[in-house]
């Protein structure tokens, strides 16, 4: 057992001590036995098809998680460090911690997940445990999933002369402990971002004699190995280029003019710009993006403003999402089946919106607007907000005002519960099985 491992173990050991000492009955530690059921392909045991919520705790080291079949703590884990960023790997099945002022990510099997058998999908269900895989690098800032494949980028230290890399993996690596995945390490420091797609990584370049953190160009890097091949420089700018996605036909980068849409033909990748439209204002400019990899349209966040992006139309038109007045756009995700766009908001409003096909066209329609909290968000703690997270049929939100959980359901479009915590609620994150399993053996 490495240094590290040893660490995490004693880390845990101590959460447990601490919680059991203190006598609070909301942070009682309730671990279940793991359940690994055999693969015969019929008789898989009670698997929970409601998933498992992962929720961090303002200013510790310390993360829950709920069994959302009883919304009852199911353990809480130690940390090395206190993450500032929390995400879910593609299946699901992992929650990602990234520890950015510490230089770490490390990783938590959320303990349900599926195999496919052949014949048929294979649910296990066990405890949730802090797995030994980890990425050490300089600054973890963005982590963005590919259909398999994972990609972090590291932007650097510029004060210490540390260069920006990025990394990508997928689960096996996780699972296995295994550091044999390919890494690239550029010539400076920048806030940049990367999209995995494939073997292929996208990424971003920056030259090292401007005064600027963010790049402007983006290049392919195809995986050999342990690093990198750098195959092609796109000739299309992307001055201040901030956010990245994907979806089934192309990746994207935000840059200040306009988003850079790269696409596939024959093997052969080429780039071109879709320019902001006029309903930009000087400064305005789309700093997130998002999208569903099984959809072909771009979701860009300028703001409060939100855009539409339709890469073979070769425009972006505003989507019309009633912000609530003097309200800040705080998150915006696409729901895991790519029927709904749901924003949540600074005045604890989340509104749902549900896609109509219109011809060849995809339009977004209000579905439902919801207020969350019914606190006074004046009190919102320093330094805090509301976040959220999606299963497959609810959106969990965390108040750190009332330091619970609110669960919506995202079909009915009304508040369906709430999750009790007893600690003020940073990031969450649901892990899960995404979708149906196959054969009913998920309940």
């Amino acid at each position: 057992m490495n240094l590290q491992t040893r660490l995490k173990h004693l880390s845990l050991f101590v959460a447990a001590a601490m919680l059991a000492a203190c006598g609070d009955a909301t942070t009682e530690i309730v671990e279940k036995e793991p359940v690994v059921v055999p693969g015969d392909g019929h008789d898989h045991g009670d698997v929970s098809g409601a998933g498992r919520l992962l929720v961090t705790s303002k200013g510790s080291n310390q993360v829950n998680l709920y069994e959302l079949e009883d919304n009852k703590l199911l353990a809480t884990l130690g940390l090395t460090h206190e993450p500032a960023y929390l995400y879910a790997s593609p299946t699901k099945r992992y929650a990602m911690l990234v520890e950015r002022s510490d230089d770490l990510v490390e990783f938590i099997d959320g303990g349900i997940w599926q195999e496919d058998h052949g014949d048929h999908l294979h649910p296990y269900e066990q405890a949730p445990a802090l797995v030994d895989f980890t990425l050490p690098g300089s600054r973890p800032t963005h982590v963005t999933m590919g259909e398999e494949q994972i990609a972090v980028f590291f932007d650097g230290d510029g004060q210490n002369g540390i260069s920006a890399s990025v990394a990508m993996f997928n689960e096996a690596h996780i699972s296995a402990d295994n550091s044999d995945y390919p890494v690239h390490t550029f010539d400076t420091h920048m806030h940049g971002a990367a999209q995995a797609r494939g073997e292929n990584v996208f990424a971003t370049l920056r030259d090292a004699n401007t005064t600027s953190t963010l790049p402007d160009r983006i290049a392919r890097f195809h995986a050999h190995g342990d690093h990198f091949h750098q195959e092609q420089v796109f000739d299309t700018l992307c001055p201040a280029l901030h956010g990245s996605a994907q979806n089934h036909d192309a990746v994207a980068f935000a840059c200040a003019d306009g988003v850079v849409v790269i696409s596939e033909e024959n093997a052969e990748y080429s780039a071109s710009k879709i320019l902001n439209t006029e309903a930009f204002s000087e400064g305005m400019r789309i700093g997130t993006l998002r999208a569903h990899l099984e959809g072909e349209q771009f979701f860009g966040i300028a703001g409060t403003t939100v855009f539409v992006i339709n890469p073979d139309a070769g425009e972006m038109e505003l989507l019309d999402w009633q912000p609530h007045a003097e309200a800040k756009l705080l998150s915006l995700e696409v729901s895991l089946d790519g029927e709904n766009l749901i924003i949540l908001d600074s005045q604890g409003y989340l509104t749902l919106l549900s896609a109509h096909q219109h011809g060849d066209d995809l339009h977004w329609e209000l579905a439902h607007k919801l207020d969350i909290s019914e606190a006074d968000v004046a009190l919102m703690p320093e330094g805090s907000r509301f976040e959220m997270t999606l299963s497959n049929e609810y959106v969990y939100i965390a108040d750190p005002i009332k330091k619970h959980v609110v669960i919506v359901d995202r079909h009915e479009g009304k508040i369906s519960g709430e999750l009790a915590l007893g600690f003020t609620p940073n990031k969450l994150t649901w892990l899960g099985i995404v979708g149906e399993a196959d054969g009913g053996h998920v309940h």
